[in-house]
């Protein structure tokens, strides 16, 4: 098994975060804790806390994601599906060992295994997973950026 810590978030993809924020924060109750932005990947987003993490036990945080260009992979993602789940995220113990069981029962994990800004992170693509894009992650703590 892939060794599953917890569920770390669940993420969506839309065209504009704005539009969604009045819903998410107003309706459904979540707080917002951050913006991001990746101009390398060409999206940015916002993450909301749904339950907050308490007494450094894990907590459980909503992502809404938007296309910051034209040839960012979520206008394809958008046009091909509209609005809605993205992927969700699964914190694991070892992301270099989750990617071994994957190979081990015939998944090749999607885009191989990657580190940055202190974690690591692979996906397993939706054709394998039954429809949802999972990404894997583990917090290393090291400040590095690798390709395996």
């Amino acid at each position: 098994m892939v060794g599953i810590k917890r569920i770390d978030h669940v993420a969506m993809a839309v065209w504009k975060v704005e539009e969604h924020l009045a819903f998410l924060t107003e309706v459904l109750g979540m707080k917002v804790v951050g913006h991001f932005r990746s101009e390398e990947e060409r999206y940015a987003g916002v993450t909301l806390d749904i339950q907050p993490r308490q007494e450094g036990g894990p907590g459980l945080q909503w992502e809404v994601v938007e296309p910051t260009s034209e040839d960012s992979f979520l206008v394809r993602f958008l046009r091909e599906k509209g609005p809605g789940l993205h992927h969700v995220t699964l914190e694991v113990e070892d992301v270099d060992a989750a990617a071994r069981v994957l190979r081990e029962k015939g998944i090749e994990p999607y885009g191989g295994v990657r580190q940055s800004g202190g974690w690591k992170e692979t996906f397993i693509h939706p054709r394998d997973s039954g429809g949802v894009l999972i990404q894997l992650y583990q917090e290393t703590g090291e400040d590095q950026d690798e390709h395996e």
